[in-house]
């Protein structure tokens, strides 16, 4: 035991020797280091400075810090703190220096935790006007007594801390002015640049059409680089020499800015512009980069954001030109925007006054020329009966980020009408609603519009959701946002179809339930590649299961032959120009009373249904049922193979057989949606009297056989039957059959 408490001893000398020797070392480089002003020792744990100490004034003598500070050596820590605090420090709201005043106790702490050592850096005054920025180590120890010391060295870091100063000022500029991207100038350095130069000339607003395009395309990465490209091609076409300047403002948007308002010179540098991006689009192996442009005047006095807002209206104009791919700003720019502003500034009060209607242009099936379903547009009709063109505002609310606020108001509008029509007994159907590209940016879009037809108390399958083409493709974003409406109970409607640049294979991406073909299309019937084009489309989207709705259909022609090539649905003139809902809520009416008045023979009525249905599939199906939902009972059945046998099929019962087939041959991740799609009490619901299509895709298991399926839903009444029926196709993904 003699012998342990020996070693023990021995090495607590040795690490008291090492501590000793550590501390001395500091110690000595505090004294010979040319930025240390001060050191002392401290006891913490006696809160006492011992001995007295000193720094070095701009003489280089030294000076008593205790004596300056109105103290005598040895005095207390927490007292010289205070006084050299109050004295020195200025401002004490610093972060670093919040817990300045309790100093010992932190030191306390900080020993208590295991550290050995606090720094701190803090701007001090030690003359009148003359600052200095320090930076103060602490190191703790403890000695044999167990009382806890620190070693205060305190340096001069001004020098260090002003040129980090300059650096950060730099960087800070550099963020500030320039652009990320290119490396240029961003649009707040572009103004300073202008303002400084002092020279009148014109402002050139410049963007590129169809810019997405490339992003989809060829990815965002390779969008960035054609950025970079435009970029060099802009100032390769300046002289800043001369005063001309160049800014990138975002995405594929810029400003340059040249001393002449010469038109014959700006088109000129125009030409030379577009024919260096010709260029480059050849040489990236791109699609041709193919820039619009506006120009406005500018003359120092005149605000800058109002010529760049002039060059920016001149430069729609040109977008919407057809030989021509600039404009200059004029008169008449000037006239429609003092309109534009009138109707931003009257929106709220209209929304207040309710001048927004909703008007319902019907979609009629060619089979039966019956109306299957609306679309509802928006009619801007003030107090005095002035009607205002949804193409005056529409765009113009998309620029000011103003749609989004309308949206949701039409939105709400005919969740309202659906819901009285509803309560009232009347025949409803389906009226889709546009969603702008704003409106679908916006985070939470999806729960927003499902919680307002939880308050009016409307199911989402009777307000589907219309989203054009361009805005579909958009971004990841946009992708997020269809499949959270999806899976909410909206059906989706992609609009415009044929105007943007998708491919045929982003409709099974983006889990569209309907395809509107634009009226662009439409048009080209007659001619042999367009009657081509949309069999081949409308074929193509029979086979994922999605239908198919013509826009702008004028004429007998065209329905015959939307008809004979199995197009789903049909909206235009022909059937019907929008109405308002008193005239929309007569036409179903009438329907009724139509249907009321047609002698029935229901057998005969349900096979032509099912008949003019399955016109257009050509992808052979794996079997089919039909049930009568109201009887709970499997009519018929077909298949594909020895599927019946294999399944033990009972057609007895509908919703027995399901329950069956969903826990024998659905793969159980995906048992629970197969079965709330095909619950029979859920079908007869939510049936509102109107045929109404659903598509599942699921995962079949069989003898551990896994396979992609995926079903047709199709629920339908005929004319003087009570009996709801319900008709299920079902393909094999995964097997070419």
């Amino acid at each position: 035991m003699d012998t342990d408490h020996k070693k023990k001893a021995k090495g607590d000398s040795l690490r008291q020797l090492r501590r000793a020797l550590f501390y001395e070392t500091q110690f000595r480089n505090a004294i010979v280091s040319d930025d240390a002003v001060s050191f002392y020792d401290v006891n913490v744990s006696k809160d006492l400075i011992e001995n007295d100490f000193f720094f070095r004034d701009d003489e280089n003598n030294f000076v008593s810090v205790p004596e300056y500070l109105g103290l005598s050596a040895p005095c207390k820590f927490s007292d010289f703190v205070y006084r050299w605090s109050k004295t020195m420090i200025p401002d004490l709201t610093q972060k670093p220096l919040r817990n300045i005043l309790n100093l010992r106790d932190t030191l306390l702490e900080i020993y208590e935790e295991g550290r050995r050592e606090l720094v701190i850096d803090y701007w001090a005054e030690i003359a009148k006007g003359r600052k200095i920025f320090f930076n103060q180590r602490f190191l703790l120890t403890k000695n044999e007594a167990g009382e806890i010391y620190a070693l205060s060295i305190v340096k001069d870091n001004t020098k260090l801390r002003e040129s980090d100063d300059e650096l950060i000022k730099k960087e800070l500029e550099k963020y500030a002015y320039s652009d990320p991207l290119t490396h240029g100038y961003n649009y707040i350095k572009f103004k300073e640049k202008l303002k400084e130069q002092g020279i009148p000339g014109s402002i050139i607003c410049l963007d590129i059409h169809s810019f997405k395009a490339i992003n989809s395309i060829c990815g965002v990465t390779r969008g960035d680089d054609v950025i970079k490209n435009i970029w060099e091609c802009i100032l390769l076409s300046i002289d800043k020499d001369k005063g001309d300047l160049a800014a990138h403002i975002n995405a594929d948007h810029y400003i340059i800015f040249i001393p002449t308002t010469d038109e014959e010179k700006i088109i000129e540098k125009l030409k030379d512009i577009s024919v260096m991006l010709m260029i480059i689009s050849i040489d990236l192996d791109l699609p041709q980069i193919k820039p619009y442009f506006g120009i406005s005047k500018w003359s120092p006095g005149k605000k800058i954001e109002m010529s760049y807002n002039e060059a920016i209206t001149a430069k729609h104009n040109a977008k919407n030109q057809q030989d021509i791919d600039y404009a200059f700003f004029n008169e008449e720019d000037i006239n429609r925007l003092v309109h534009e502003k009138e109707l931003i500034d009257s929106f709220e009060n209209a929304i207040l006054k309710k001048e927004f209607n909703v008007w319902f242009q019907p979609k009629y099936t060619p089979k039966t020329k019956r109306i299957v379903g609306a679309e509802a547009l928006v009619r801007w009709i003030k107090e005095d009966g002035t009607i205002i063109r949804p193409s005056d505002f529409i765009m113009l609310f998309e620029r000011n980020n103003i749609i989004r606020k309308l949206d949701e108001h039409i939105f709400r509008n005919v969740c309202i009408f659906q819901k009285h029509w509803l309560d009232s007994g009347k025949r409803i159907v389906p009226i889709s609603v546009n969603l702008s590209r704003a409106s679908l940016y916006y985070k939470g879009v999806a729960d927003q519009y499902k919680r307002i037809t939880e308050v009016i108390g409307i199911e989402p399958k009777w307000v589907p959701i219309e989203i054009t083409e361009s805005a579909a493709i958009a971004e990841e974003s946009v992708k997020d946002a269809i499949d959270k409406f999806h899976a909410l109970g909206f059906s989706l409607h992609m609009d415009d179809f044929g105007t943007g640049y998708s491919s045929l294979a982003s409709l099974n991406m983006l889990h569209f339930d309907t395809m509107k073909l634009d009226k662009s299309l439409v048009d080209f019937i007659g001619e042999f590649d367009g009657n081509r084009l949309i069999e081949h489309t409308i074929s193509l989207a029979q086979e994922l299961g999605i239908q198919v709705t013509a826009e702008g259909v004028e004429n007998e022609r065209q329905v015959q032959f939307l008809k004979n090539i199995g197009c789903d649905n049909i909206q235009g003139f022909f059937y019907s120009k929008p109405v308002p809902a008193e005239t929309f809520e007569k036409l179903l009416e009438m329907e009724i009373l139509d249907s009321a008045q047609e002698s029935t023979n229901e057998p005969g009525l349900i096979e032509e249904h099912i008949s003019e249905f399955n016109h257009g599939f050509n992808k052979p199906v794996l079997y089919t049922l039909m049930i009568n939902l109201t009887e709970d009972k499997i009519t018929d059945f077909t298949e594909n193979g020895d599927w019946c046998i294999e399944t033990s099929l009972d057609p007895s019962c509908y919703s027995d057989a399901i329950k069956s087939l969903a826990n024998d041959l659905v793969y159980e991740g995906d048992r629970e949606k197969f079965l709330k799609i095909l619950d029979r009490e859920r079908l007869l619901d939510s049936f509102g009297g109107v045929e109404d299509t659903t598509v599942i895709e699921y995962r079949r298991r069989m003898k551990e056989d896994f396979c992609k399926m995926r079903g047709i839903v199709h629920t339908f009444k005929v004319a003087g039957s009570d009996c709801v029926w319900l008709y299920i196709k079902i393909f094999c993904l995964d097997r070419g059959l």
